[in-house]
């Protein structure tokens, strides 16, 4: 019996945007952000999805462990710690 070609239907009430202001900063897709109560771990993050139907909206991001990128996870807008650039340090007057 020969395999039929299946196509999943994408859900048209969900839409992401790769871009949020929190406490008055940007973050855009590909920041490293910290999450509140996720101790000792840094992410990456997506995007911000909305769900139309509902109004429901939530941070995806990609847990970086070691350097690499390993687990997809979501997060409420709450619990989002923008991680600082290092600036470039100041040369000493002598």
């Amino acid at each position: 019996m020969p395999k039929r070609n299946t196509v999943l239907a994408k859900p048209t009430h969900f839409s992401t945007e790769p871009y949020v202001e929190i406490d008055g900063f940007a973050i855009h897709a590909g920041d490293i952000i910290k999450i509140k109560g996720e101790y000792g771990s840094s992410f990456k993050f997506i995007g911000v999805t909305t769900n139309k139907n509902t109004g429901a909206s939530w941070i995806d991001c990609f847990e970086i462990s070691r350097g690499v990128c390993s687990a997809f996870r979501s997060f409420k807008q709450e619990r989002v710690k923008r991680v600082p650039t290092r600036r470039k340090r100041a040369k000493r007057v002598v």
